[in-house]
């Protein structure tokens, strides 16, 4: 009789604290909850109880113990573990990058009720392991089901460009517009898919036409728009296209304006380039790039003091910056001060610029200076360098013919 008493007070607590978890969780104090439904589950282990406990934790988003009481459950009672149990159970596991785990759970979920969203989070576990050819399978076998899941569409659009798959990622971007012709957003993604396969004018087509149809994303497409028009030689309608951003943006970035300086040069437009940059400088004073151009554009005028300035003061604020020694050495050149022109050549070299031309335009400064063994000793480490460059080969063709009328007195 004692034994029977003490069953049924212990029965009767675990009720209590289940009654009292229920509520709790109605309430939203999920925390309690878990206390309670842990007391209750102290008492007598119940596959419903597992169950809550489980939804409690993924509430607090703690995926590894909301799969603890999930699984438990399920040891519990198998059989009566639905097929939304294992999908709990999948979902958690997913939360807690247990992926190879996530996938099991999704497929006992799908082999007790298929539903089209088991095939989707098997997708996306397998894109966490980087299983492209499997993600990629799933993903066609969804589709088959479903043909415009945009959803399923998108994940196979980002899993094939994971394999450098280019046109299948075109394919699928218009694939997407046909179900949502109206979403700029994959015009977007299809023109970047088309630059990465290298049609820039197919990409440029679709961004204009983007354009048009949606203004409100228009910083974007024109960013996008202005580097392909450069990538296309096309330097007019990229600077079309950056000084329409700056008009539209707030606050234009230090790069808007360097880049709408350098189109604008490329034009010829020399006023609006120098009006740009001088934008930029004033935004970010210690740039060096702003500087750089602005001796490009003096240079351009003929202003060579000036253009000498810029690249000077270009090269204090980044004593590493190649072209500034390279710009500077060319306008050294023009203007006969070739042992300057030398030094600032090698300086570019020394910096990781061994370009065959480079090497060239130093010996020859070096020789026409008549530093002719300085000029000996760069032939040496630039032939070393590219053995076979021709315009090398013809200089050292040219040293060795003014060596030879030296030595004659000639």
């Amino acid at each position: 009789m004692l034994f029977c008493l003490a069953a049924f007070s212990t029965m009767a607590r675990s009720q209590d604290h289940a009654r009292l978890g229920n509520a709790a969780f109605e309430e939203g104090d999920f925390q309690k909850a878990v206390d309670h439904y842990t007391q209750a589950l102290r008492a007598k282990p119940n596959f419903a109880l597992y169950v809550n406990l489980g939804h409690c934790y993924t509430r607090l988003e703690r995926w590894s113990d909301a799969a603890e009481a999930y699984q438990a459950a399920i040891d519990l009672d198998r059989a009566a573990a639905t097929d939304q149990i294992w999908r709990f159970l999948g979902q958690v596991h997913y939360n807690d990058g247990q992926f190879q785990q996530a996938i099991k759970s999704f497929f006992e979920a799908a082999s007790l009720k298929p539903d089209a969203q088991d095939n989707m989070w098997i997708a996306r576990c397998m894109i966490e392991l980087e299983q492209w050819i499997q993600a990629q399978s799933v993903l066609l076998r969804h589709l088959q089901r479903n043909p415009g899941d945009t959803n399923a569409l998108e994940l196979l659009a980002y899993v094939i460009s994971q394999q450098g798959n280019w046109p299948g990622v075109i394919g699928v971007y218009r694939q997407l517009l046909t179900v949502v012709p109206d979403r700029t957003q994959y015009r977007i993604s299809l023109a970047n898919a088309l630059a990465a396969d290298g049609q820039n004018k197919q990409a440029i087509d679709t961004l204009e036409f983007a354009w048009r149809v949606d203004k409100n994303l228009g910083e974007q497409v024109n960013r996008l728009l202005a580097d392909l028009y450069l990538a296309e030689e096309m330097p007019q309608e990229a600077a079309a296209c950056y000084a329409r951003l700056i008009a539209m943006v707030d606050a234009p970035s230090v790069d808007d304006y360097y880049r709408l300086g350098v189109t604008y040069f490329q034009t010829g437009e020399l006023t609006s380039a120098e009006s740009a940059l001088l934008q930029m400088k004033k935004a970010a004073p210690t740039n060096s790039k702003p500087d750089l151009y602005l001796g490009h554009i003096a240079a351009q005028r003929g202003d060579f003091d000036k253009a000498r300035l810029h690249y000077n003061i270009s090269i204090e604020k980044n004593p590493t910056l190649v072209e500034a020694f390279m710009a500077l050495a060319n306008l050294q050149m023009k203007n006969q001060q070739y042992n300057d022109a030398a030094v600032h050549f090698a300086k570019a070299i020394q910096l990781g610029d061994n370009s065959p031309m480079l090497y060239y335009n130093q010996i020859l400064a070096l020789m026409l200076q008549a530093d002719m063994e300085q000029a000996k000793a760069a032939l040496k480490t630039a032939l070393a360098e590219h053995p076979s460059d021709r315009n090398l080969i013809r200089l050292l063709d040219q040293y060795v013919v003014e060596i030879a009328l030296k030595q004659t007195g000639k």
